[in-house]
């Protein structure tokens, strides 16, 4: 069996796709049996993500399973992420199958909320943990607009990296969070974490 997990995220730049695709990596190394590990594919943006993951399951075989893992962009209020997806950007799937699909609630952002004490050692020893939004427990009701702007505010007293960045500090970020934490306070990255350990 081969897993392939399309994820948002990376630009179009080389360097941050690579650091995209290790980021992602690193935190789903820490989840799936280290034999059965799967490959990311970093897409850039949503379109790009549900259009190469669209493609790649209407070509899959037998015993290759895809998995596509998006921002909510806001609130999930649908049963199910396709339900989500389908009402908020018009995306239709075609029978999944054995394939799946994910949802980073309500932005990749807020699975560092849910682990503190990484972002104080990342920003080391300038990171004011107050200014954060909302509850470390409950990463899901953060509103997408307040994630990037409170990051970058919390974190702009420190000295060697400045102010929080998507492409500089996020996907090193995501690959020392503690899944269990991020686990712990949001429902969404339960199920998809269950998936990684059932591979």
């Amino acid at each position: 069996m081969s897993v392939r997990i399309y994820v948002e995220g990376g630009g179009d730049n080389p360097d941050t796709i690579k650091r995209c695709k290790e980021g992602f990596a690193k935190y789903c190394g820490k989840l799936a049996p280290p034999s059965k590990r799967p490959r990311i594919v970093a897409c850039g943006g949503r379109q790009q993500a549900f259009d190469r993951f669209n493609t790649a399951i209407q070509n899959s075989r037998p015993g290759e399973i895809c998995a596509l893992l998006v921002d909510a962009e806001g609130q999930v209020t649908a049963g199910t992420p396709t339900e989500h997806l389908r009402i908020r950007d018009n995306w239709n799937f075609p029978p999944l199958q054995n394939h799946r699909v994910f949802l980073m609630v309500q932005a990749m952002e807020a699975w560092f909320l849910a682990d503190r004490e990484v972002l104080a050692t990342f920003y080391d020893g300038g990171f004011v943990e107050n200014s954060l939004p909302g509850s470390p427990v409950n990463i899901e009701a953060v509103p997408k607009n307040d994630l990037e702007p409170k990051l970058k505010h919390s974190s702009k007293q420190s000295k060697t990296k400045g102010e929080y960045h998507k492409t500089k500090h996020g996907f090193d970020l995501l690959g020392k969070i503690n899944p269990a934490k991020v686990e712990s306070a949001s429902p969404h990255a339960a199920s998809f974490h269950a998936f990684l350990r059932s591979l």
